[in-house]
């Protein structure tokens, strides 16, 4: 269902892939110096031809001039990226930094440009003076690599003018997100739940009193291992409920887990190092994680030292994009059973409703006053209704009445009361309580 831990940091991780170029590099350099070996013993240098070959002073002066010029490249590709987390901080949001950071292009130029520079100074090293006059293949490899790196150092440039855009970066995050649901959720037309009250265990959880295991440390749940947790149950022949969500903030001796069984066999440390607990949210399967990231941005929009309505309004219409995917699929599993069908791991599942309060609320605390923010908002809760199976519209409903609410005292031009009472009517039909419109119109 979920990528390893191990895969999860890897990604989120900013030197993985230049470390690894930089030693894929090394291997390159070693294997170039044998190939040039192997052809000038072989006095085949007749068959290539002079103008790729170079003697040793030109060869020197090559990838010195090289390694110097790819060792600016990587200078200048590092200050660009802060000037880019510096916008990010303060015109967007600092959870958004992690979207530059752990994505792969950014880490490919670096990585290209710590190879080309490893490249040359392990071939500068190893080229020696002869007694004899030779000739080195080497340089011209070592110039291949530099014109790729002048190509890659121009598609940088491009490639962070593109990210810093508002719009790219509400996208990125917006199909990030999406990605995650898939991997995650189940759609509800193909996915069941099982229930724990069909399974004979489920008494179990009512007459016993559980094994408690805590939080050793401080931080937020990053990963939870659901897999192996059902493994561990099944082995141990408990049943575990896991008693925080994957996103939250926990303190040393927080409650994680809940294990009924004999305690005969339970070792604690081993189901606790199931649950990885970080210092920072993941960037990766946590849904939640990416609805806040663009409400955020939203937010951060309606202040009143960037005043920018129209991101605001953008962010509103990416967080429909997400929540009319997100109500038509089932959800998270809550219950997770072994080979047998018999109950072994129980999760916390956050309701739609929660889904739409992240989304929403705090957008609506600050710019209730905007009529083009509040009329955005009902227009993609109309939206989200259209796309919704009949067992989500009580939740939209619901906030339907909390937003009306929180607008109620809100002085609108007539006009913009007018467009605001035809969302409401819309909204209301499209959730079933057309009965219900005389008493929530604006007046």
């Amino acid at each position: 269902m979920a990528r390893s831990v191990n895969m999860l940091r890897l990604r989120t991780n900013f030197w993985f892939l230049p470390v690894f170029y930089g030693g894929v590099a090394l291997l390159l350099a070693i294997g170039t110096l044998l190939l040039d070996h192997y052809i000038m013993s072989r006095k085949v240098e007749t068959l290539i031809p002079s103008i790729f070959l170079s003697d040793i002073d030109l060869a020197q002066t090559i990838l010195s001039s090289i390694a110097s010029s790819l060792l600016t490249m990587t200078t200048i590709t590092f200050s660009t990226i802060l000037v880019v987390l510096t916008t990010y901080l303060s015109q967007f949001s600092p959870r958004a930094l992690q979207n530059f950071i752990t994505d792969h292009a950014t880490q490919r130029v670096l990585g290209i440009f710590t190879a080309g520079f490893i490249y040359s100074i392990i071939l500068l090293l190893f080229l020696k003076e002869t007694k004899e006059e030779q000739l080195f293949l080497v340089p011209f490899f070592a110039v291949a690599i530099a014109i790729l790196c002048l190509i890659v150092f121009v598609f940088f440039i491009q490639h962070v003018t593109t990210w810093i855009q508002v719009s790219n970066l509400l996208h990125n995050i917006t199909v990030e997100t999406l990605e995650c649901m898939e991997e995650l959720f189940n759609d509800s037309d193909n996915s069941t739940h099982d229930a724990p009250w069909d399974d004979w265990e489920s008494k179990e959880i009512t007459t016993k009193e559980p094994i408690t295991i805590m939080s050793d440390k401080p931080g937020y749940v990053q990963y939870i291992d659901i897999d192996a947790l059902v493994k561990i149950a099944y082995e141990t022949d408990c049943i575990v409920r896991v008693e925080r969500q994957q996103g939250d903030y926990i303190n040393e001796h927080t409650p994680m887990l809940s294990i009924w069984g004999s305690g005969e066999k339970i070792e604690k440390e081993s189901f606790r190092s199931l649950i990885t607990v970080s210092i920072a949210r993941a960037p990766l399967e946590d849904v939640e994680f990416g609805i806040r990231k663009v409400t955020e941005i939203g937010v951060r929009a309606l202040s009143p030292g960037i005043n920018d309505p129209s991101t605001a309004v953008h962010c509103i219409e990416q967080l429909g994009t997400l929540l009319s995917k997100l109500t038509s699929m089932k959800g998270i599993k809550p219950f997770f059973n072994d080979t047998n069908r018999n109950l072994r791991v129980i999760v916390k599942t956050p309701d739609f409703f929660s889904y739409l309060d992240i989304a929403f609320s705090p957008i609506i605390r600050y710019g209730k006053m905007d009529f083009d923010v509040i009329h955005s908002v009902l227009d993609v809760l109309k939206l989200i209704s259209d796309h919704s199976p009949p067992f989500r519209k009580e939740a939209i409903w619901k906030y339907t009445l909390h937003t009306i609410e929180s607008i109620k005292e809100e002085k609108y031009l007539q006009l913009e009361r007018e467009r605001l009472n035809t969302n409401i009517k819309d909204l209301c039909y499209s959730l079933g309580y057309g009965k219900d419109i005389e008493r929530l119109k604006l007046k």
